[in-house]
């Protein structure tokens, strides 16, 4: 089972993308209080769920956990860790359960 973390922070390079065979998606980054950069990706109900309620610069806090290196995937490619969303709300006075 994958450990969930809590990320807060400023939502930052939005974008949006829809794929035929999966349907929306977008990805962003995170400017986390923490100081850290931490790049996002929502898919499915999420996404259309995230993309109606927020955009650009809000403040959030986001819910989810890193996804693993694909197996498909050689070991001299290189690989951006992302971390998937699972739940997205405003940053300001909530607390998502880790």
């Amino acid at each position: 089972m994958m450990q969930h973390q809590v990320f807060t922070g400023q939502i930052s390079g939005l974008v949006i993308f829809t794929v035929p065979e999966f349907g929306t998606r977008a990805k962003f980054t995170i400017d986390d209080i923490g100081g850290s950069l931490v790049v996002c990706a929502v898919e499915g109900d999420v996404a259309r769920e995230f993309l109606t309620h927020y955009s650009e610069g809000d403040k959030v806090a986001v819910k989810g956990f890193y996804e693993p290196r694909p197996w498909t995937g050689a070991a001299n490619t290189p690989w951006v860790a992302r971390f998937r969303v699972c739940e997205v709300r405003v940053a300001t006075g909530v607390r998502l359960a880790a």
